[in-house]
């Protein structure tokens, strides 16, 4: 008679401490007593991958073009290899993407080296798309332009860029390198 109720009482004595336990320590976290970490990255819920299916598609820098100027129109005006300290130094790039579930998604990101190897620039978006576009085709062009103000006293000689492109949905980066001159301005 004695055992007749005995697992539901334990497993009803494990259920309790774990809520003591709990309420506990949450009552001591919200007195302060107990600090919680606030630079945790975030990860959305929903970004998983329940099938374990393989992504397919590509994507691939097809052109780039440091420019003199890019219009409105993302046409880059007057192809440039050099350039002088106080000109403005424009990057143009075309990548083209496969289209996932009528869905592309590009981020885009640049690191740039002075001639002594020093990072001047690095950009890093982690989660601000640049663009997203809905599609019906097979695969997307999409033109990219910018701009990078050096300034006075930047050093003059060979600078190089990396320009890191990457699509979440395929799961595909592509890095590009590019090598361009600064020098000296001329009525300096």
């Amino acid at each position: 008679m004695h055992k007749r109720g005995r697992i539901e009482i334990e497993l009803f004595i494990v259920l309790i401490t774990i809520v003591a336990t709990s309420a506990a320590m949450l009552l001591l976290v919200k007195s302060g007593t107990i600090q919680v970490k606030d630079e945790v990255a975030t990860e959305p819920i929903l970004n998983a991958e329940f099938l374990p299916a393989g992504r397919e598609g590509f994507l691939v820098v097809k052109d780039f073009a440091f420019c003199g100027y890019i219009d409105e129109d993302l046409n880059c005006i007057e192809t440039r290899e050099g350039f002088d300290k106080t000109e403005t130094v424009y990057v143009w790039f075309l990548a083209e993407s496969s289209v996932t579930d009528r869905q592309v998604m590009l981020l885009r990101n640049y690191k740039m080296t002075n001639p002594l190897g020093e990072t001047i620039l690095q950009s890093e978006q982690a989660n601000a798309y640049t663009l997203e576009l809905n599609s019906g085709r097979e695969t997307e062009n999409i033109a990219f332009g910018e701009f990078f103000e050096l300034g006075e006293d930047a050093a003059a000689g060979e600078y190089t860029l990396d320009v890191i492109v990457e699509n979440p949905l395929l799961g595909k980066k592509v890095t590009l390198t590019k090598r361009f001159m600064l020098s000296e301005s001329d009525f300096s």
